[in-house]
């Protein structure tokens, strides 16, 4: 109906606004051409006058297209939700701003977590950054004020801290949020990307495991309330126990024995000494060494078989470091293991 409406007040423009212009085109004619005669008059010429049935009024007509134009303008006026007003109200609606909340898309939790039910796989030694997730968007960051029993309100969560624990690890502890269905762990080494390290617990406390010693990490925890409206908390840093890795100097094959040297490291309390088959995949320790050892002989091997090692730093907390540089050596031809039951078979056969 309002669609009628508004085409029938179109035409009646159409129709009406023509006629007013010509009815102003007229009058302004009108007084041009008196003027003149008032000049021809002055000057001493004077014409016949046209009868006066012969002349028609223009006010008539002025009074028609001022009349149109004025209904035109009072149904245009009194008429609610026309398409221009529309257009505006849809214009303001679209300026608004969008939320600044965004619900966090869950995600595995960080490896060796204490967490298990949300575990993720990660490559071992650390992990470090990775690009940002999808919530990594604007966030809101008021801080949740501290109620009675120790939570905030709903909002972020408060009072967030972060201490290493030892060269791998830090540990992540914040105010509970009331109403808050659970929380998640964001970590990031550059305080721009970000990466969702455990997510759906409801525990106040992480510890983050696995990472790389003497790094900065950031973190931030985001309270999900009311099942879909996320409160991220301001971003915290902390920097784990700078435990160097050593540097293996040689690996050097010598019969059935391969003989190990690397560079001691400061403030650690031993060496894990690690050997694969190919450099690559199977790593397996094969010994370790006390505090400022630092070479180690691997014996009873193949003939033939090269060999790939690497050492890595322990700490007294139960840390290590990433792992060494790997160098390979490869064992003689021709010759048994040098084995225990090797060597007291090699004894009896040459004892007297």
């Amino acid at each position: 109906m309002r669609v009628v409406v508004w085409a029938l007040l179109a035409l009646l423009a159409l129709t009406v606004l023509p006629v007013v212009v010509l009815v102003f085109a007229g009058l302004i004619r009108r007084f041009q051409i008196a003027w003149r005669r008032r000049e021809l008059q002055r000057m001493g010429f004077v014409g016949s006058s046209p009868a006066a049935r012969e002349t028609r009024s223009i006010w008539p007509r002025l009074g028609v297209g001022l009349a149109g134009l004025a209904a035109l303008i009072i149904a245009m006026l009194l008429l609610p939700g026309g398409p221009l007003g529309r257009t505006l109200a849809s214009t303001v609606v679209s300026s608004l701003p969008a939320p600044t909340h965004a619900p966090v898309i869950p995600a595995g939790a960080n490896p060796g977590s204490e967490h298990p039910a949300s575990e993720e796989p990660a490559t071992a030694h650390g992990a470090g950054s990775s690009p940002a997730s999808p919530v990594s968007s604007g966030s809101p960051s008021s801080a949740a004020s501290q109620a009675a029993d120790g939570g905030g309100d709903a909002g972020a969560p408060s009072t967030v801290s972060a201490l290493p624990t030892s060269a791998t690890a830090i540990q992540l502890e914040w105010a509970s949020v009331n109403g808050a269905a659970s929380y998640h762990v964001e970590r990031s080494t550059d305080n721009v990307n970000w990466k969702p390290v455990s997510t759906g617990g409801k525990q106040t406390r992480y510890t983050d495991r696995k990472l790389l010693p003497g790094t900065t990490y950031y973190y931030r925890v985001a309270a999900l309330v009311n099942g879909d409206d996320v409160y991220r908390s301001d971003v915290v840093s902390a920097t784990t126990v700078g435990t160097a890795a050593p540097v293996l100097l040689s690996a050097t094959g010598s019969g059935t024995t391969v003989d190990l040297t690397w560079s001691d490291v400061d403030g650690e309390s031993g060496y894990q000494i690690e050997r694969s088959p190919d450099g690559t995949n199977g790593w397996s320790t094969i010994g370790t060494q006390g505090i400022g050892v630092t070479s180690y002989t691997d014996t009873g091997l193949a003939a033939a078989t090269t060999y790939y090692y690497r050492v890595v730093a322990l700490t007294s907390d139960g840390g290590s470091s990433v792992p060494s540089n790997a160098l390979s050596a490869t064992t003689d031809a021709g010759v048994p293991p040098t084995s225990a039951p090797n060597a007291a078979q090699s004894d009896a056969l040459t004892g007297p």
